[in-house]
């Protein structure tokens, strides 16, 4: 370890661009953080910063090294929060990341009654956002995710949820005042809402139909296309594992029904492959829920 310890500090000094201010985040002295790099320096025979009075710079030598150093601080920084996770009792705080949408959906509250009731010592702290965050910069135990890029980060460990559709909806009293629409290409005369770009494609049979709509009210968040499309404002893609209440109580119709859109993969996704006790039931818990409701 006192081997690991000036590799440590020689990142934090890149890191904060000077000796003091390396030596107050690592809570040591400026003289100290000096002789580490010292020692470094002086052990492998290689200068590895330009030091004047007003800068300090890191040498060809320093820059190569410090990515390594980068390397290895960032890999430590994960062994603690993997140690940190292995605790056998599901307890304590539980950050769950999801969309603005999901809320509505029955698996998703049949989930987070069933931690409730079944785990009390586990409390969950939503974060909603409808894009995809860095989990491990923002501190997230797990992530409700779909979509094409959902998986993009290889980091992350995913398990599947459950394939829902794409339907095209809108409110009752928005479909009363217009005609009925019979084909995809009658889309276009109608008011759009959207959170994502318009671009789908559509099939009936042998029939193919590639819907693009330009023209459309764009809202940056998922929810808020949902409720203005309750509302009247126009047509909007919605997937149906979200919608199933509103369709039923007949807050929405679906479009074209007949026509069918593409599907989206639902994921549980967690930022380390090892998880606490907490982490795992609520994964488990999240799986059985929306299997159930799939059935």
């Amino acid at each position: 370890m006192q081997d690991i310890k000036p590799l440590l500090v020689f990142a934090a000094v890149l890191e904060h661009g000077s000796m003091n201010a390396a030596a107050a985040a690592l809570s040591m002295t400026p003289s100290a953080v000096s002789q580490h790099i010292n020692r470094l320096e002086s052990l492998h025979g290689i200068k590895l910063l330009n030091r004047n009075t007003r800068s300090l710079s890191p040498t060809d030598a320093g820059r190569a090294l410090g990515s390594y150093c980068r390397r290895l601080q960032a890999t430590l920084a994960d062994t603690r929060a993997v140690i940190d996770h292995l605790k056998t009792e599901p307890a304590g705080s539980l950050h769950i990341a999801l969309t603005s949408s999901i809320l509505d959906a029955p698996a998703f509250q049949t989930a987070l009654r069933r931690l409730h009731n079944e785990f009390p010592k586990i409390h969950p702290v939503l974060h909603f956002n409808d894009t995809l965050d860095n989990l491990q910069q923002a501190e997230i135990d797990l992530a409700i995710r779909g979509g094409g890029h959902a998986l993009d980060d290889p980091n992350l460990a995913a398990r599947h949820l459950v394939t829902w559709q794409y339907q095209i909806c809108a409110a009752p009293d928005y479909l009363a005042q217009h005609a009925p629409v019979t084909h995809p290409n009658q889309l276009h005369a109608h008011r759009w809402l959207h959170f994502l770009p318009l671009r789908t494609s559509l099939h009936c049979g042998a029939e193919h139909y590639f819907l693009e709509i330009e023209n459309s009210l764009y809202c940056s968040h998922l929810a808020a296309v949902r409720t203005l499309t309750e509302q009247g404002f126009g047509l909007s893609l919605q997937v149906s594992g979200e919608i199933t209440d509103a369709a039923a109580q007949g807050r929405l119709n679906i479009v074209l029904p007949d026509w069918t859109l593409p599907a989206v993969n639902l994921y549980v996704v967690t930022p380390y492959r090892v998880q606490s006790a907490k982490t795992e039931a609520a994964v488990t818990i999240l799986q059985q829920s929306f299997a159930e409701a799939a059935q």
